[in-house]
């Protein structure tokens, strides 16, 4: 299954790379990533591209505790609507709830789980992997950051886990997980996830707004439906747009992602009145005219974007569409 997340989220990790003076731009272009639809609402990132991204993150930043960092460089908008719906819920245990049942608005896949210990007195949060590989040291330590850090805001007061437990090793900075969860810390446990006393998941917080997170749920559900509900020309669209700048952009890979043999996915995409080439074609040049209008954006790093090795083949190409070379389409525009 093609599997996808908010491209928005990303942003976390572009904070996180400048807070370690990394050049983001330059590990986003390793991976493939195109930075643009961070900020193109509802655009959405493949989910193996996301762990190519944490996979060079590892690789990059020698600091073992970065995932930390994530608590103090994200912000609701990163999130979407769900980023603004957990910060007006009327309780911690509410919060995490609605964490969990729309958490398909950030990602496809399975995220966590949420029971009581009634034995420890807790409300434990575990941390799932039942769609894609456990997740690599600092992108577990992000999820857990991020997520303590938001019910932190909600709760308006010092808030500390009864324990959180991590499934990779301690690392030489481990006093650090100490320092900022404040609170017994297992590594090398099974799972990951933090366990909240049941005296505080349930008070009632003063930021607790349930008419906006009603309005929320209610775009959120409209949008979660929008996904399920997308046409076999609007996924395969989806995948030509992940797959360009890798040059990858293929009908061999888009049929592998959506399980698909070759010929069905040309049959069936023949029913819809349309074929591979010409959804590839529209969709690069859709997308070649938004960037060439852009003057932020040098027409070398378009053509990448694209898919072309040259400036001079994409120059031809673009001439084709649209009649007018780039240079004098921008300035036109």
């Amino acid at each position: 299954m093609y599997l996808t997340k908010l491209a928005s989220v990303q942003l976390v990790l572009w904070n996180i790379l400048e807070e370690y003076n990394q050049d983001p731009a330059a590990v986003f272009k390793k991976v493939r990533l195109d930075p643009q639809r961070m900020y193109q609402p509802g655009a959405r990132h493949s989910l193996q591209k996301i762990a190519e991204l944490w996979q060079e993150m590892e690789n990059l930043i020698k600091d073992q505790c970065f995932g930390l960092t994530a608590a103090t460089n994200w912000h609701p908008s990163h999130f979407g609507t769900l980023g603004y719906a957990m910060l007006v819920s009327k309780s911690l245990r509410i919060t995490l709830e609605r964490l969990i049942r729309f958490h398909r608005v950030i990602s496809d896949a399975s995220f966590a789980d949420l029971y009581e210990d009634r034995a420890k007195g807790a409300l434990v949060f575990t941390l799932k992997y039942r769609d894609e590989a456990p997740y690599l040291r600092g992108r577990e330590d992000a999820a857990l950051a991020w997520i303590m850090s938001a019910l932190r805001v909600n709760f308006q007061g010092d808030l500390a886990p009864l324990s959180v437990e991590l499934t990779h090793g301690r690392p030489d900075c481990g006093g650090r997980y100490y320092e900022f969860f404040q609170s017994p810390i297992t590594f090398k446990a099974p799972s990951s996830g933090f366990a909240l006393s049941l005296d505080v998941v349930d008070i009632v917080l003063p930021s607790g707004n349930e008419e906006l997170a009603s309005f929320n749920e209610q775009v959120m559900t409209q949008y979660i439906n929008s996904l399920t509900d997308r046409t076999l020309v609007e996924r395969v669209k989806n995948i030509i747009v992940e797959h360009l700048p890798s040059g990858d952009a293929t009908v061999e890979k888009t049929a592998s992602e959506l399980h698909l043999s070759i010929r069905k996915l040309q049959r069936l995409l023949q029913q819809e009145g349309t074929t591979f080439i010409a959804l590839l074609n529209e969709m690069r040049m859709d997308i070649a005219k938004q960037y060439v209008k852009d003057k932020k954006v040098n027409l070398t790093e378009v053509a990448f974007l694209l898919g072309f090795s040259e400036l001079s083949t994409f120059s031809r190409s673009f001439k084709r569409w649209t009649g007018k070379s780039p240079i004098k389409y921008r300035q036109a525009a």
